[in-house]
């Protein structure tokens, strides 16, 4: 029997079997994609956005949202825990059977070929001459490209910086304490100014909030977490360089 694997080391076996079940809607593919990349904790395996949250992020109905948990749940995609609606949102859980299903496939992909036959692999070709061994070349030399010597520009250049994609921004409500008081405590154990002084707020329908990277601050083994620390640090350069792009207005004019 295939040993069950921690989630976050069959993600993506988990998110190809998703998207290739054919009896899902696509209602609910989008809403187990959000919550599994959005929401849920690496650890813990779990994760609690509430129907408003996932429609203000899908673009739909919270009626949709709600038929779509009801099928993930019944398709034993996710085990549902349902809230009180008062401080306690509905907490979602992939399902066991769905994460050895994953395990499964994953096995099957960490298997590997051995390379001699004794062990039940593949037989090498040969790659070497007889001579290698003795010390001799695998092949002669080719005096007339030794003759070619021509400088190669890329040596000594600098490293190539990969740039990094932009980071999409999700909105956070004012209203919502316990997200906003994580990115409070996260942002002061990254060494970063306070929410408030970075100008990320920002008005939705009605309500005041901030535009973040996501709702809910990353844990250590999220791999966007270098990318939301480098958000920020932007942030803290743009809020510094305020003051000097006002003197230079000014002085202009």
């Amino acid at each position: 029997m295939t040993k069950r694997r921690p989630f976050r080391e069959v993600k993506l076996q988990w998110l190809q079997q998703l998207s290739c079940d054919t009896g899902l809607s696509d209602s609910a593919k989008c809403v187990a994609l959000y919550i599994v990349t959005t929401h849920l904790n690496g650890h813990t395996e779990k994760a609690w956005p509430s129907h408003q949250t996932i429609a203000d992020a899908t673009g739909k109905s919270v009626k949709t949202i709600q038929r779509a948990v009801r099928e993930l749940e019944s398709k034993e995609w996710f085990e549902v825990q349902r809230g009180n609606g008062i401080g306690h949102n509905t907490e979602y859980r992939p399902s066991a059977a769905s994460i050895i299903g994953a395990s499964e496939v994953r096995e099957k992909t960490d298997k590997v070929v051995t390379l001699y036959p004794s062990e039940g692999g593949r037989i090498r070709p040969a790659r070497r001459s007889e001579m290698s061994c003795e010390g001799g070349q695998i092949c002669p030399p080719n005096l007339e490209k030794e003759k070619i010597n021509k400088p190669n520009p890329r040596e000594g250049a600098p490293a190539r910086v990969e740039p990094r994609l932009t980071v999409p921004l999700v909105f956070v409500a004012e209203t919502q304490l316990q997200q906003i008081s994580l990115w409070r405590n996260w942002l002061i154990n990254q060494g970063m100014p306070a929410l408030e002084k970075l100008e990320l707020g920002t008005m939705r329908g009605g309500k005041y909030g901030y535009a973040l990277p996501g709702h809910w601050p990353p844990d250590s083994n999220n791999p966007r977490a270098l990318d939301w620390f480098a958000f920020f640090s932007q942030r803290v350069d743009h809020v510094a360089a305020g003051p000097a792009r006002q003197t230079e207005m000014r002085r202009a004019s």
